[in-house]
């Protein structure tokens, strides 16, 4: 066999390897980008809405809720409050994302959470082991509740010879026009919204005073416990937190000016009372990372408004804090800074 021909099967060899490398690899990559894109459609509306539900269970647990409700409301015309439907929309988000989550979701074969949202679905629906039935959803109440709150608004698919695969979206429903179609008589749904379930629900938020003449107590501190066990497993999985964690206290320069240089990530431009904007580079010309980032932000106690400029890299937020002021401060930075420590330690979007 003479060298050229040699040359040439080598060679062709060699065209026959990187083909089916690049091919791999490429594949590889959308199959990355799907995942991601299918996690920032599904998980994360999820975790935003476990992390309301708990903060709402919490608020009721604690009697804050009760408290403002008496006396914004007061029951002065015998309709529900709009404290109580607020909340009713809140569960109601929770349903819905569950759903799509076990249907969609890329944890729709995972065991975990799988266990969990079955767990938290059976709480609501339990008949035996709470003392009444205020917050109690039958499964198919649940799936109800979610899908007056859910719309389908599309799909959205990977960019042009990617792949042609599809996601399917949705919105959730403003609380604001859950609110109008709860009060409309007239409405389709109105069979569900005058049910003994949600009629229960609701007038067990109106009617206490005090925590201790809340309907349902037990079964929403028993739905706690898996809640927040779904909350910190699907945090584990992304690599990242909804919540704004109460550390011990720190100093505000102190979390930047201490950072090594390689991972210092932000920068303090200009602090307040009530407001802070900082400087992250990350955001910088990343329309899609910065949407992610204030819809995160957002979610976090006492945070009122965020928002984001991709062309200075800057991120603005408003909140309101109990004093220190200097505290709270230092803590929202702590927290982004670990979120962008985590996205970067696994090579994903952060939301």
């Amino acid at each position: 066999m003479n060298p050229v021909t040699i040359l040439s099967i080598f060679s062709a060899v060699v065209a026959a390897v990187w083909t089916a490398w690049t091919w791999r690899e490429e594949h590889k990559e959308v199959r990355r980008l799907q995942r991601d894109r299918a996690a920032a459609l599904y998980v994360n509306p999820l975790l935003i809405a476990a992390h309301q539900m708990e903060r709402q269970i919490d608020r009721l647990l604690h009697g804050r809720e009760l408290i403002l409700n008496k006396r914004e409301h007061g029951n002065r015309d015998g309709s529900a409050s709009c404290a109580a439907i607020e909340a009713l929309w809140t569960f109601a988000q929770f349903f819905a994302w569950a759903a799509v989550n076990l249907r969609y979701g890329p944890y729709t074969r995972d065991p975990k959470v799988i266990e969990l949202i079955v767990a938290l679905s059976r709480t609501f629906d339990d008949r035996e082991r709470f003392g009444d039935d205020a917050f109690r959803f039958s499964a198919a109440e649940q799936e109800s509740l979610g899908l007056t709150v859910l719309r389908r608004v599309g799909h959205t698919s990977l960019e042009a010879g990617e792949s042609t695969s599809a996601l399917t979206e949705f919105a959730i429903v403003p609380a604001v026009d859950f609110e109008r179609d709860f009060r409309d008589a007239q409405s389709p749904k109105a069979g569900l919204y005058g049910g003994r379930s949600v009629r229960t629900a609701v007038e067990a938020i109106d009617r206490a005073e005090r925590v201790e003449q809340l309907g349902g107590r037990e079964r929403l501190a028993a739905v706690k416990q898996p809640l927040k066990r779904l909350l910190n497993h699907l945090g584990h999985l992304e690599g990242l937190s909804v919540s704004l964690h109460e550390d011990q206290p720190v100093s505000l320069e102190g979390i930047v000016a201490d950072a090594p240089a390689n991972v210092r990530s932000t920068r303090i431009l200009h602090r307040m009372k009530g407001r802070i904007r900082l400087g992250i580079s990350d955001v910088r010309a990343n329309r899609r990372f910065a949407d992610r980032l204030r819809a995160l932000i957002s979610t976090w106690e006492g945070v009122e408004d965020v928002s984001v400029n991709v062309l200075t890299g800057s991120v603005a937020i408003r909140y309101r804090a109990a004093p220190p002021d200097d505290a709270f401060q230092a803590r929202i930075v702590k927290a982004i800074e670990k979120a962008l420590h985590q996205k970067d330690r696994r090579h994903r979007p952060l939301l």
